[in-house]
């Protein structure tokens, strides 16, 4: 077991420093320091330390690799160890090695690991005692000595101590260099060697790439297959050095060497000559309150993320409380909806809330809060930001697939996947289709209305006959003329009701004008703008003026009401002459009752007439109101018509803009296509139709030929009597039951339906695994998406179709997208490199989460013990997979 050097922790104590998994990081690979006699430092010597860390820091230097010329000083290296650990900066302890070989000796930049210096031990200058044997320190730790041994040999002595190391050879274009140094043939031959493979992993200070008279990168590549990584060191002779020159970046998750090592092994992905910058939108950590994961908060990488654990560990859970906060929806058909809505409920808990910390793709920060039983809310510095679209403005353009929903080939699986990777695009044309869609129900309901005012017309009308005939017969007898003074009062009064009645309606119209102008102007406020100040000053005046005239309006309604109320006590003085006439009023019935037993007329009573002539007065208004409102039925059928049209055009508008979308899709690969049909869903339309008919007794075939000979309600309602033909027997069942449907048939859309085929043959037809791998591989040629969630998405996929078609492809798309993966196949963390990796586990009410870079020792710990089934299983394993291969 390896004794930490005094300032050291355990191996992964720099986690603390990469929060969301492996980030890229500038290293320096060639540093010098005091100790180098090389290096010139004036000032203090207590001052040292601190300035040199200083320097390492303003140069933004994450990880530096001590390399004096020939030394290894550990007193200074311990101190500056120390010291930079403070400022979360790593050094690495390393020679710059004068090797013996070529014309004028090469120089390597040999970085050894902390065993070198374990249990006290100094082993690096024991090796340097050793290669430079039989000469003193100060005859060899200087930049022009050279070592006893040639570069191979050096690897061999350097392996006898049993301990990890690497070499990179230094500025190899400059003198000592090793391509300035040493001829093609030669560089051959160390290419070839097996230790230069597993040891020499860089080359540093590369600048020529291909020039005819001088050995450059192209030359290399070709005496060199196994080509290295290239590096920069700043190669500092003074502490005003450090940091200068070109710029190396390495995409670590911990500041050690083994990180070092494993990225430089594959630095095509983890080695760049500047860190990668974000050009889209990551949930950078999601935190739970409440419920299973109370207090849990997970950071994330913006690339690739792993939630591991076993059956059960509260991983799939983690994923979905995620999807809910940012509210993808999981399709309308997903393979396991009834679990997936429980499982949210049953991992928060009631009072609940998962808030999902999120970048765009600008750089600003958000918050997504979402509590249990509530929908998500916004906020954007602390403020709640209500509006903000979460999958448009924050994370554009989510994706998410549950377990099996990859394999997945029903009917509806074309439709689900297209709304979750073009639904987001549509949502401003599906609110005109919203807002298409209410006018033409106001518009059939209004249409409605002009069908049933001519029933109450046709009813009126026959109402009024008898009335007028009831009359007559009282005008017979002279009942008129002896009631003709009550009957003008009551007209007179019937008339002034009519009035008062419309000066309130009045009042309140024009009160209501008044509110809403309130609600619209109230607010406007001229801004103070930085250059159009004087503008503003003289347009204020004018806005004023706007608001002011809802003060006239207020104004108008409150003479209107002066006024209707000088109209009521006008009514109220001709109710009291009306008052005094009562008496005189029922002493002409009494004689008029007298009258008419003499004549032997007892059936007809003078109140009766009374009243059948208010009602008379009463309905001759109301067709005169009917009347006008049925003589708009021609253009109420033709807004019907209108509006009908453009809710067509607005579902032919949103199906272009999905095949658009399609087509550019499709172009990005070849191998699934995906082809839609406008209204095609034949099934969804006659569906729909039967509902809308239950209990007329129209049979089903006749339903059938209605939909096959149309292509939506509105062709049908264009041609309803051909249509209702069809229904036979039943053609007016079926006029009735259609026309009292119709505000939910005209606004009912046909789904589009699409086509998914894989290699020429639809999608459906092939297995479960064909379909998985198909999906997968189309899901990772998207561009589109911000965001990828899948959980599982191994299910029935095979190992080496993972590793060979999804992982070596997500490792070449990640740096652009974010994918977030519950697993359990140790090949999405391991070989696709998981920047971070969540290790779940959980108890009866208790769901705990480990999150860490992979190159962390623990978390690679956790991938073996859950993944591969425990250090003694996964070194069984490649016993036996070494046993396999040397019996080839």
């Amino acid at each position: 077991m390896c004794e930490m050097l005094p300032d050291q922790q355990k191996a992964n104590s720099f986690e603390t420093f990469f929060p969301n998994g492996s980030a890229w990081v500038r290293v320096d690979f060639h540093l010098h320091t005091r100790a180098d006699k090389e290096f010139a430092y004036t000032g203090q010597d207590n001052d040292f330390v601190s300035a040199y860390i200083a320097a390492l820091k303003a140069a933004g230097i994450r990880l530096g690799v001590v390399t004096n010329h020939n030394k290894f000083d550990l007193q200074e290296f311990r101190a500056l160890r120390r010291a930079a650990r403070q400022e979360g900066i790593g050094l690495l302890p390393g020679v710059e090695l004068s090797v013996n070989d070529g014309a004028n000796g090469v120089h390597a930049l040999i970085m050894f690991s902390d065993e070198w210096l374990e249990n006290g031990h100094d082993f690096i200058n024991a090796f340097l005692g050793n290669t430079f044997s039989g000469r003193t320190p100060t005859q060899y730790e200087n930049e022009n000595a050279r070592s006893n041994e040639d570069i191979v040999s050096t690897l061999k002595t350097l392996e006898q101590f049993n301990r990890d190391f690497l070499v990179v050879f230094a500025h190899v274009e400059a003198s000592s260099g090793l391509w300035n140094e040493v001829k093609g043939g030669r560089m051959q031959e160390l290419a070839a060697n097996p230790l230069v493979q597993k040891y020499c992993l860089g080359f540093q200070k590369v600048r020529t790439h291909d020039v005819p008279d001088r050995v450059g990168r192209t030359k290399v590549k070709q005496w060199w297959p196994q080509y290295p990584a290239e590096v920069e060191g700043s190669d500092p002779k003074s502490i005003e050095q450090i940091g200068k020159g070109e710029h190396t970046f390495l995409k670590l998750g911990d500041l050690t060497y083994e990180a070092v090592k494993f990225a430089l092994r594959d630095f095509e992905f983890r080695a760049a000559g500047a860190a990668l910058k974000l050009t889209h939108g990551y949930i950078e950590a999601v935190r739970f309150e409440g419920g299973l994961l109370d207090g849990v908060r997970i950071p994330l990488s913006p690339h690739l993320n792993c939630l591991i654990g076993i059956q059960g560990s509260g991983k799939s859970s983690a994923l979905e409380c995620l999807r809910w906060a940012l509210d993808i929806p999981f399709g309308d058909r997903p393979q396991d909806r009834k679990y997936k809505e429980d499982l949210v409920p049953f991992v928060l808990k009631s009072g609940g809330r998962v808030t999902v910390e999120a970048v765009d793709h600008l750089g600003s920060k958000y918050e997504v809060r979402r509590i249990l039983g509530h929908d998500p809310e916004v906020y954007l510095n602390g403020v709640l930001r209500r509006g903000v679209a979460v999958r448009q403005s924050v994370i554009r353009n989510p994706l998410y697939f549950g377990q099996k929903d990859l394999s997945a080939a029903g009917q509806d699986f074309g439709k689900d996947l297209v709304e979750k990777l073009v639904g987001e695009s549509l949502r401003s044309i599906r609110e005109s289709i919203a807002t298409e869609a209410g006018e033409l129900k106001s518009a059939v309901t209004l249409l409605q209305a002009i069908q049933t005012d001519t029933e109450k017309l046709t009813g009126f009308r026959q109402e009024l006959a008898a009335l007028e005939y009831q009359i007559e017969q009282f005008d017979k007898h002279g009942v008129k003329d002896k009631l003709e003074k009550q009957l003008a009062y009551n007209q007179d009064a019937s008339f002034v009701t009519s009035v008062d009645e419309k000066a309130e309606s009045w009042s309140e119209a024009v009160g209501d004008l008044a509110d809403e102008g309130i609600e619209l102007l109230d607010a406007l406020a001229v801004p103070g703008s930085k250059y159009n100040a004087a503008f503003f000053a003289d347009y204020a005046l004018a806005l004023a003026e706007l608001k002011a005239s809802v003060a006239s309006i207020k104004a108008v309604q409150t003479a209107i009401d002066i006024v209707r109320d000088k109209l009521g006590e006008k009514h109220a003085a001709l109710n009291g002459t009306i008052g005094g006439l009562k008496e005189e009023f029922a002493s002409v019935e009494r004689e008029l009752l007298e009258t008419l037993a003499d004549k032997g007329v007892t059936a007809l009573q003078p109140d009766d007439y009374l009243k059948s002539t208010d009602r008379k007065r009463g309905i001759e208004g109301k067709i005169a109101e009917l009347v006008t409102a049925t003589s708009k039925a021609a253009d109420r059928r033709e807004l019907v018509a209108n509006t009908s049209s453009a809710l067509n055009e607005k579902w032919l508008e949103e199906y272009r803009v999905t095949a658009a979308a399609l087509d550019k899709i499709n172009n990005v690969q070849s191998e699934l296509k995906i082809t839609s049909t406008f209204k095609g869903d034949k099934k969804a339309f006659t569906m729909r139709l039967e509902a809308a008919l239950k209990g007329s007794s129209v049979r089903s075939e006749s339903i059938e030929a209605i939909c096959g000979k149309y292509v939506d309600f509105a062709a049908i309602y264009a041609n309803l009597d051909e249509a209702a033909a069809l229904a036979k027997g039943r053609a007016d069942a079926f006029r009735e039951y259609f026309l009292r449907a119709l505000p939910t048939l005209l606004t009912f859309q046909v789904p589009n339906t699409y086509e998914i085929n894989y290699h020429g043959r639809p999608l459906r037809s092939h297995s479960l695994g064909q379909r998985a791998s198909a999906m997968m591989l189309f899901l990772l040629s998207q561009q589109e998406h911000d965001l990828v969630l899948i959980d599982q998405p191994e299910d029935d996929l095979d190992s080496q179709t993972v590793y060979e078609e999804v992982v070596k492809r997500i490792r070449k798309i990640k740096s652009n997208r974010q994918f977030i993966f519950a697993t359990h196949n140790a090949n999405f963390p391991v070989l696709g490199d998981s920047e971070s990796v969540s290790a779940f586990s959980a108890s009866d009410d208790r769901i705990a989460v480990s999150s860490a870079s992979i190159d962390a020792a623990d978390t690679q710990k956790l991938i073996i013990r859950i993944m591969e089934g425990g250090p003694e299983a996964f070194a069984r394993r490649k016993t036996i997979y070494e046993h396999w291969k040397a019996g080839r």
